[in-house]
């Protein structure tokens, strides 16, 4: 078996070594969550971490069933003695050690309500397939994440205790080291982890001496009032924070063999407790700056279709031929937090008792072996007697990115957001295999700039060369994103993501029973962003019976 990449040969990431060294120390810390791009060694860490641990490095794939995770009837009792017996899971296994995810982003919601409930309580409690059993869970959790591929559900990032960024800007010194370290393991793993043994054998003999000293820190009244300060002028909501950056700050300085917690010692911790607990920044009063409402002047008449009627932006407006005028910027956590779990969640297939099997894995496709109407029928089952849970295919889901490439979306790079959220959603759903459309509508006509795809990135690259300008022809994007849902299996649905500040005349709400005959999910990003905002898309989502998300702050 090939040996693990060592802890202490990793350069650099210094924030992630920290939080995860501290984890070690005091498991009730509550995890680590390793942010970061692709290719800074956060998967690398986290595998690392089983070298220096005391219990079992257990590994949640993705692709994991519910029963594999949470456990379920022990085959072997049941066909041999026809005895109902708990067979555990993966959470029993990762008791009193760390479960690790990699991609936690991208878990399937159910696993990630599994995760939930065991986190919260320290144990797993199982009522499935005529059978009840409990165990205790209690684990260090390691997620590591990219957030360009979507983010992870408010719920479980709370349950970490720490949050740690990898950072990818290294020096040219720095990058020349890895080149030479991880060429070096790919040639002879197990020289170089021999070469590193000394270095992890003392890693490992630290961490256990802080182990044993931790339960002899101090924690003096001055400490808790200084944590108890730094977490409430973050804004944060509860108490978990100042737990999670307590018990750090006291790992901390049991591995630096004090007895006694420093003003260091939490500055050390401070952000890895807070860095995804903190309140986002409100929105500044835009009446505070609003200018006086000019003089009333007479209505206009109505605007032709797909025209932004009598409304101007400032500044020049860019032609439909502009390229690169407003290029994708990242998008805030608190803007996009909610979509990725939303594009994610898929309706379950319906489950019902099939009929019994002749063999199994053969004839038309079944879900999971439902073991209580198997032994119901059969005290002794043989294989030919096991009867299955039917799962019904379910198709994937189209998703559709309407984007709105209007001059007014040109105030405060609105588009610009607009173009983040809707390029991170893309890349969550092509890696998903789900297939994706883009829609971008200005001037008077509505384009399919990428059509239905499964080809990695090519969304992305649609973004990268649209161009802006001209009025809002919102009913002809609509009617695009129907014309495209009627050709999809019905079965499936679809799911219309709606970027826009709103600011169009046109009367769409006829087009909301359209959308919802052909089963399509929808919601509106509002993205104005203007002094004085029209509020316009609260509208329009009442009008297609969607949900309304904020998606950038004016």
């Amino acid at each position: 078996m090939r040996p693990a990449y060592p802890f202490s040969a990793v350069v650099g990431q210094d924030a992630v070594k920290r939080a995860l060294l501290l984890c070690a120390v005091d498991p009730t810390i509550g995890g680590v969550l390793v942010r970061g791009p692709r290719g800074v060694a956060k998967t690398t860490l986290a595998r690392a971490l089983a070298q220096l641990v005391p219990g079992r490095f257990v590994e949640l794939p993705l692709g994991a069933s519910e029963e594999r995770v949470a456990g379920t009837l022990d085959l072997g009792a049941a066909l041999e003695d026809g005895r109902v017996a708990f067979s555990p899971g993966l959470l029993a296994a990762a008791h009193d050690g760390v479960l690790y995810v990699d991609e936690i982003n991208l878990l399937a919601d159910p696993l990630v309500d599994l995760l939930l409930d065991a986190a919260a309580t320290g144990h797993h409690f199982v009522e499935r397939d005529g059978i009840s059993h409990s165990h205790p869970a209690r684990f260090v959790l390691v997620g590591t994440m990219n957030p360009d591929e979507g983010e992870l559900r408010p719920q479980l990032v709370d349950r970490f205790g720490l949050c740690a960024s990898a950072g990818s800007g290294l020096a040219p010194a720095e990058r020349a080291e890895i080149l030479a370290l991880r060429l070096a393991f790919d040639r002879d793993p197990v020289a170089f982890v021999a070469e590193r043994a000394a270095a992890q054998a003392e890693l490992a003999a630290r961490c256990a001496r802080a182990r044993e000293r931790l339960l002899d820190v101090q924690l003096a009244a001055h400490t808790l009032e200084r944590i108890a300060e730094r977490c409430h002028a973050a804004g944060v909501e509860g108490v978990r924070a100042d737990l999670a950056m307590l018990r750090a700050a006291r790992a901390h300085a049991a591995w630096h063999e004090r007895l006694e917690i420093e003003p260091g010692d939490i500055d050390a911790v401070a952000d890895l407790a807070l860095a995804h607990r903190r309140a986002p920044t409100p929105p500044p009063d835009p009446a505070r700056n609003a200018r006086p409402a000019p003089r009333p002047e007479p209505t206009p008449p109505t605007p032709p279709r797909g025209s932004d009627g009598p409304e101007r932006d400032p500044g020049p407006r860019a032609s439909s031929g502009d390229r690169g005028a407003c290029p994708p910027v990242p998008v805030p956590v608190e803007h996009a937090a909610a979509l990725p779990g939303w594009l994610t969640r898929s309706p379950r297939g319906a489950l019902r008792p099939g009929p019994r099997a002749r063999r199994i894995g053969g004839g038309r496709e079944r879900g999971s072996i439902d073991w209580f109407q198997t032994l119901r029928a059969h005290r002794r089952p043989r294989r030919q007697d096991l009867r299955f849970r039917r799962r019904r295919p379910q198709p994937a889901r189209f998703l559709i990115l309407a984007l709105d490439c209007s001059a007014s979306m040109l105030r405060g790079r609105a588009l610009s957001a607009a173009k983040g959220i809707a390029r991170n959603l893309a890349t969550t759903a092509e890696r998903q295999g789900r297939p994706v459309a883009l829609i971008a509508f200005h001037g008077i006509e509505a384009e399919l700039a990428s059509a239905d795809t499964l080809a990695a990135g090519a969304a992305g690259r649609a973004l990268a060369g649209l161009g802006a300008g001209g009025g809002t022809p919102l009913r002809a994007a609509l009617d695009h994103a129907i014309a495209l849902c009627s050709e999809r299996d019905a079965r499936a649905g679809s799911r219309l993501v709606l970027l826009t500040d709103g600011r169009s005349r046109e009367d769409v709400s006829d087009l909301g029973a359209a959308l919802r005959s052909h089963r399509v999910d929808t919601v509106v990003v509002d993205c104005e962003r203007a002094s004085v905002p029209l509020g316009r898309c609260a509208a329009l989502a009442r009008a297609l019976g969607a949900r309304l998300l904020k998606g950038i702050a004016p």
